[in-house]
């Protein structure tokens, strides 16, 4: 038997209710209305068009505590997309990490829901107040993405990189500023931290160094290099009575070291080239001491007092550099030449550094000297 019309009053009746429901609101249909919204066609009131349900919404997680070490963050941070941040340099980004007082009794103290000037004040909270990034600052996993930064080698590390671990809980992951290496075989480097505990802090780390670290170096993409200060301008008499102030070939001369410092140079070739030239303390290395910001290629027979004789090739135990003196034979087969040199400190000696065929060693002028 057929359906009566009472029958699909009542079902339109409820179909109208059921598309109701799942809207945005459940709204008390009379039996009136219901029949002035009947469908033409009875079936369509049995099969309506779906609706989304809504999403329920997530339970709060607990904030966790901060751990002592490694610093942790929030689990998750609501980020808005990223606005290009704006160009800082090297010095800039460093000059802003100190801000936060490092490692002394001003130092901000580590959290992981409290802010400064609007950056949150755990790890990550405090590398995006230093970079500039947009308040409060993207988490561990986020700077690791490309969106900021960019891998970068160990070996290629400078001042302001980062070396993150982006991998797993808010209690592991962390990120730290690296500074400078802090020995000549680079085991160990200064770096700025924001760490759970403590706060902001300046001390040597390793992170990222051993094998199967879960540390990695990057690069943020805002970072830019400073420009190099030229060094002032030195007569080539000055160079060597600087030279000479740390008693070449004397009882009182300078021991050589990769590590020690005197005058605020180290006291290794490089150092003392530096110190000699009147450049920057501590003092570029070897390796720096060939690019144009310091001097430019000659041939070895321009070679003038004051001049470099540089190899810039291999490790830290092969690379060297004499400054040199004059020429110690007509033929110019050999030259007298200043040099801090391992195991004695500083000489005053015959050499032939990159006279013979197949040598590493060029000679190179300072840009600076006159």
């Amino acid at each position: 038997m057929p359906p009566t019309p009472s029958f699909w009053n009542r079902a339109g009746n409820l179909a109208l209710i059921t598309v109701t429901a799942c809207g945005s609101a459940l709204v008390p249909t009379t039996p009136a209305q219901a029949a002035s919204h009947a469908p033409a066609h009875p079936l369509a009131a049995l099969t309506p068009t779906p609706t989304p349900s809504p999403s329920a919404t997530p339970s709060p997680s607990p904030t966790p505590s901060p751990s002592s070490e490694p610093s942790g963050e929030p689990e998750s941070v609501d980020t808005l997309a990223a606005v290009a941040a704006a160009p800082i340099t090297r010095s800039q980004m460093i000059a802003r990490a100190k801000t936060w007082n490092p490692g002394t009794s001003k130092r901000v103290p580590y959290s992981q829901t409290k802010t400064r000037g609007g950056y949150r004040t755990d790890c990550s909270g405090y590398v995006s107040m230093a970079l500039g990034l947009g308040k409060p600052g993207p988490i561990t996993v986020g700077l690791a993405k490309s969106t900021y930064t960019r891998p970068v080698r160990i070996a290629d590390l400078r001042r302001g990189d980062l070396l993150i671990d982006a991998i797993g809980s808010n209690t592991t992951r962390h990120v730290v500023i690296f500074d400078r290496w802090a020995d000549a075989g680079r085991t160990s480097y200064w770096a700025y931290e924001q760490r759970g505990g403590y706060g902001t802090d300046y001390r040597k780390r390793s992170y990222g160094l051993s094998s199967g670290s879960e540390y990695k170096p990057y690069r943020a993409l805002n970072i830019r290099e400073d420009a190099p200060v030229p060094p002032p301008t030195i007569t080539r008499a000055q160079v060597i009575a600087r030279a000479k102030s740390w008693n070449p070939a004397t009882a009182q001369r300078v021991p050589y070291s990769q590590t020690k410092t005197r005058g605020g140079y180290r006291t290794d070739g490089s150092g003392y080239v530096s110190m000699a030239l009147g450049l920057g303390k501590p003092g570029p290395i070897t390796v720096d001491l060939v690019k144009s910001a310091y001097t430019r290629p000659i041939a070895m027979n321009q070679l003038l007092q004051g001049d470099l004789v540089i190899d810039p090739v291999g490790g830290n135990t092969a690379r060297m550099v004499v400054i040199f003196d004059r020429w110690a034979d007509a033929k110019r087969t050999s030259y007298w030449a200043y040099q801090q040199r391992a195991g004695y400190g500083t000489d005053h000696r015959v050499v032939t550094h990159g006279l013979r065929a197949g040598t590493q060693f060029r000679a190179y002028r300072p840009v600076r000297i006159r």
